[in-house]
């Protein structure tokens, strides 16, 4: 059995570049909510010394000396990118897991010519999509990931690399190995073990006394045993939570009446995307861990019957801020989190609850379909207001190039502009 896992390199970075070709080539990161932190940087901003999850405070001497880019995060465009490469790799491999929004494990069982099989999909992700991957190849998921790291730091041709040979864990450090965090490298490197073939050569025995199972797992996976099996994407997650953090701090119960409405509206497109519905909700909100001022708290809601619709939960989530609400304090933070997801075929109603069920049922199926063609938001819900001043920050978002028709570029060839 071989495995192998595909990996955007740069992703968000890659993402802002196949809209704006002027931007290859050149130094840029990607910031966190409200242009925190550093979550993305293109080779040439980690050359500069750029690290990853630094504060835009803490390295504006190198923004300003080498005129770095730098982009507010655009999530809607990075998560319909990573769909579509999704889609790209469950259409040419047999079975998938997406790990994460750029990372997908591929279990190559069936493939003759693995290495042909991964070049090819590079070449079709590249020119379908234009986000350049990374491919690694090994007999587990461990090696697999360590494969691809190989890949991304030695460039190597093709962007594939097959770890085939024990002695390429002689040039891993131990911390580059999946699973092996910073704590638990100086553990590792206070009992003198430094690559990841002297944890492969450690004895069962040793690992099971110092360390615990996961640990076992890992060296297993570097000795080439597969302990881990690519999981069933069809499996329903257990909560949806939508949450943001405020671009400024917020003491009007209006406002955060506005915000919590929009993440509840934001959290039902979310599970009717999945075909769920939802039995309960908790809403939270705090003021920050830090200051003198301190308070955060949460309440949770079961609902009289399982639902998606905005309405009804929008209605509920209000009923919940309200409460939890306290006077004089200054809040960062709201958020929603729906729970008991089932799926929505499988729904129970009273006697006189099915006939309100299918009308809601059409409503919100209605008001998708209208968002879904003429962009995000063109239906909203009043109690989500519409100037949204409390928004987190992001001064240097791109368009929504994917999601919205008004931000789809416009191409001029001449006196020529192709309409959009």
């Amino acid at each position: 059995m071989m495995f192998a896992l595909v990996d955007c390199n740069n992703f968000f970075v890659s993402c802002e570049r196949v809209f704006n070709p002027k931007l290859r080539n050149v130094p840029v990161i990607v910031l966190s909510n409200n242009d925190g932190c550093a979550i993305a940087r293109s080779n040439e901003a980690k050359q500069l010394g750029v690290a990853m999850g630094s504060p835009l405070f803490k390295i504006k001497h190198l923004v300003d000396k080498h005129k770095i880019v730098v982009l507010s995060s655009n999530f809607p465009v990075y998560g319909n990118l990573s769909a579509r490469i999704m889609h790209i790799i469950r259409s040419y491999a047999p079975q998938v897991e997406v790990y994460s929004v750029d990372e997908a494990f591929i279990n190559l069982r069936g493939i003759p010519d693995k290495e042909f099989f991964c070049r090819q999909l590079v070449k079709i992700i590249d020119s379908y999509t234009g986000v350049p991957v990374s491919i690694g190849i090994g007999k587990t998921r461990t090696l697999a990931k360590a494969a691809n790291h190989i890949a991304k730091k030695r460039s190597i041709a093709g962007r594939v690399f097959c770890l085939d040979s024990m002695q390429e864990l002689q040039k891993i450090d131990v911390g580059d190995i999946w699973g092996i965090g910073r704590r638990l490298e100086k553990h590792l490197q206070s009992l003198g073990v430094y690559t990841a073939a002297e944890l492969a050569g450690l004895s069962d025995a040793m690992i099971k006394k110092v360390f615990n199972v996961v640990v076992l797992r890992t060296v297993r996976e570097l000795r080439g045993i597969s302990c881990i099996e690519l999981q069933d994407q069809t499996v329903n997650k257990g909560q949806i939570m939508v949450s943001r953090s405020f671009g400024m701090r917020i003491k009007d119960l209006s406002a955060m009446q506005e915000a919590v409405s929009t993440y509840a509206s934001t959290a039902c497109i979310k599970l009717r995307k999945q075909g769920l519905v939802a039995g309960g909700m908790y809403v939270f909100l705090n003021t920050g861990l830090h200051g003198d001022d301190v308070y955060k708290n949460s309440l949770y809601i079961e609902f009289e019957s399982v639902t998606s619709d905005t309405r009804i939960i929008i209605g509920h989530a209000k009923q919940l801020l309200q409460k939890l609400f306290r006077v004089g304090y200054a809040y960062k933070k709201v958020g929603v989190i729906l729970t008991e997801l089932s799926p929505g075929d499988t729904m129970q109603f009273d006697i006189f609850g099915h006939d309100n069920h299918l009308h809601s049922e059409k409503l919100m199926r209605t008001v998708d379909d209208i968002n879904n063609l003429l962009g995000r938001d063109t239906i909203q819900f009043a109690a989500a207001g519409f100037t949204k001043e409390w928004r987190m920050r992001s001064n240097n978002r791109t368009p929504n190039y994917t999601g919205e028709w008004k931000h789809i570029p416009a191409v001029t060839l001449g006196d020529l502009t192709v309409a959009r």
